[in-house]
């Protein structure tokens, strides 16, 4: 199946994986090649491309797209794609008629919470070396240094095994009382977890005999590579996989009082299309299926999922370098753009300061970018989560003092954010939004270096390491910065390491 699509003159398309949103958005200079037939990006992905001249590109199974200078060629072996025209021509036209059409809102989201305070992962801070006395260490610190207790996840390594998802018992003497104490210090105790099994979990011979896990081709146990080694996988596909799966769940929730879980893994590329499964599904479906398995906890997040816009899920950014340029600060406000067209409203930017263990590990933190740092803390506040892992308020006056600023830049404008959170439930529309998508037909259709955060909020943030100004696109109106109002401009604003320039909106 085939679809071809001529771009129109200052056409712009938007969509893909959002872990490579910032090739987006692609004009008819463009060259590029996307494939989601089954997504490799470690990040979300959705069957949409849409237009700022409201047209729209579907289909219900994942496809290859080339655009090469102003030619667009669709093909896919799994189902039909089609060509779709929004009767409001822009952007958010495109977007809507999406909404409408493919991707219904489920009306939930996760608890508000989560989008007034800061939420704190331990990943960065403590690797694999997650323990009781650790986790308290660091959640006493966050208080101690003034800021305000929200979630707090414990990453990967608080488990015996993949697949037995017991508290370590060499690393946790007593973890009913850790959550315990966790809670009194006004935490909400969060868990990451994945849907791999190792051989080693008690539970993986049951998993067996029961046909729970994913066979490969021959039928024998598919056995795949990740970044923790190789592994099984649940077969989410059969009813009573998830079951089981939401019965650890509930289990850990019922006698310990974890509040949520952090869903890491659960990519497509894990899995194959030829893989021997209950549901006979293909691969991105079991990252589909994945996401599902979150929807009902109160406190969720997804680091990738496949078409699954529109859902009351939070997805996090993949993982970024502690660097300047696309690999890390650079790809932030792109990558959460494209999350937002493509159905994920309910965005978290990447832990700030970047998540990739391989920049931190054997370097002392005095050492890294505290430019980047604080840099990254003011591109993150003013969208609808922040997320801190290491403990960079204890690396300089300096560095906290930038902290508590965006901490409490954040929690200003919460009941904004929360307003934007219940429409976005409701409309499916983006709360972090591109100009275009605000301001069509003023030549904004390519700016990702600056993001509306609904309709009444500009947000400008320094992407460059040592630019102490910002060019910032204003629209018609009037747009406020501290004491002056800026209209339909392009300015260069004074941007000193310890401010975001940020514009508000003036009602009449």
């Amino acid at each position: 199946m085939k679809l071809k699509v001529k771009m129109l003159k200052d056409e712009y398309w938007y969509g893909g994986d959002t872990n490579i949103g910032f090739f987006t958005p692609l004009s008819r200079k463009s060259v590029y090649i996307a494939n989601n037939t089954v997504v490799r990006s470690y990040g979300q992905s959705n069957t949409l491309w849409l237009s700022n001249k409201g047209r729209v590109i579907w289909s219900e199974k994942g496809f290859l797209t080339k655009f090469i200078f102003g030619h667009i060629t669709c093909t896919s072996s799994k189902a039909e794609i089609k060509l779709y025209e929004a009767e409001d021509k822009t952007l958010k036209g495109a977007y809507l008629y999406a909404v409408s059409n493919f991707m219904q809102p489920d009306g939930k989201h996760p608890n508000p919470i989560m989008f007034k305070i800061p939420q704190y992962c331990t990943w960065i801070q403590f690797e694999h070396n997650q323990t009781q006395e650790n986790i308290l260490s660091y959640a006493k610190s966050i208080l101690d240094n003034g800021m305000p207790a929200g979630e707090l996840i414990i990453d990967d390594g608080w488990q015996t095994h993949f697949g037995q998802w017991d508290f370590d018992p060499n690393k946790f003497t007593n973890p009913k009382e850790m959550c315990d104490q966790l809670h009194e210090l006004g935490f909400k105790v969060i868990l990451w977890i994945c849907p791999f099994i190792s051989q080693k979990s008690v539970h993986y011979e049951y998993l067996v005999q029961n046909d729970l896990l994913v066979k490969d081709s021959t039928g024998n146990i598919a056995l795949r590579k990740w970044w923790n080694g190789e592994d099984a996988l649940l077969d989410l596909s059969n009813p009573k996989a998830m079951t089981w799966f939401t019965d650890c769940t509930k289990k850990l929730m019922t006698e310990f009082g974890v509040d949520g879980f952090k869903q890491d893994a659960g990519d497509a590329m894990y899995y194959q299309d030829n893989d021997i499964t209950y549901g006979s599904v293909d691969a991105n479906t079991q990252s589909n299926l994945w996401a599902q398995s979150a929807i009902d906890f109160d406190y969720n997040e997804l680091r990738a999922c496949f078409q699954f816009g529109c859902r009351g899920v939070a997805q996090r950014l993949a993982d970024k370098s502690h660097k300047w340029g696309i690999l890390g600060l650079g790809a932030l406000l792109p990558n959460t753009l494209t999350q937002g067209i493509t159905g994920y409203a309910f965005s978290c930017p990447d832990m700030i300061g970047g998540g990739q263990m391989g920049d931190f590990l054997g370097k002392d933190k005095n050492n890294l970018d505290h430019e980047l740092f604080i840099r990254y803390a003011q591109a993150s506040c003013l969208m609808p989560m922040m997320q801190f892992s290491l403990d960079i308020w204890n690396i300089s006056e300096q560095i906290k003092n930038v902290c508590l600023k965006c901490i409490d830049l954040h929690q200003t404008y919460s009941d904004y954010i929360i307003q934007l959170v219940k429409h976005a439930s409701i409309t499916g529309e983006p709360i972090v939004r591109y100009m275009e998508y605000c301001f069509p037909n003023k030549s904004y259709g390519k700016i990702t270096s600056q993001f509306m955060l609904g309709d009444d909020i500009l947000v400008a943030p320094v992407l460059s390491k040592g630019h102490t100004t910002k060019m910032v696109y204003i629209p018609d109106g009037k747009w406020q910065y501290k004491d002056k109002i800026y209209s339909n401009e392009v300015a260069i604003i004074p941007a000193p390491l310890d401010e975001l320039v940020y514009l508000t909106k003036v009602k009449d």
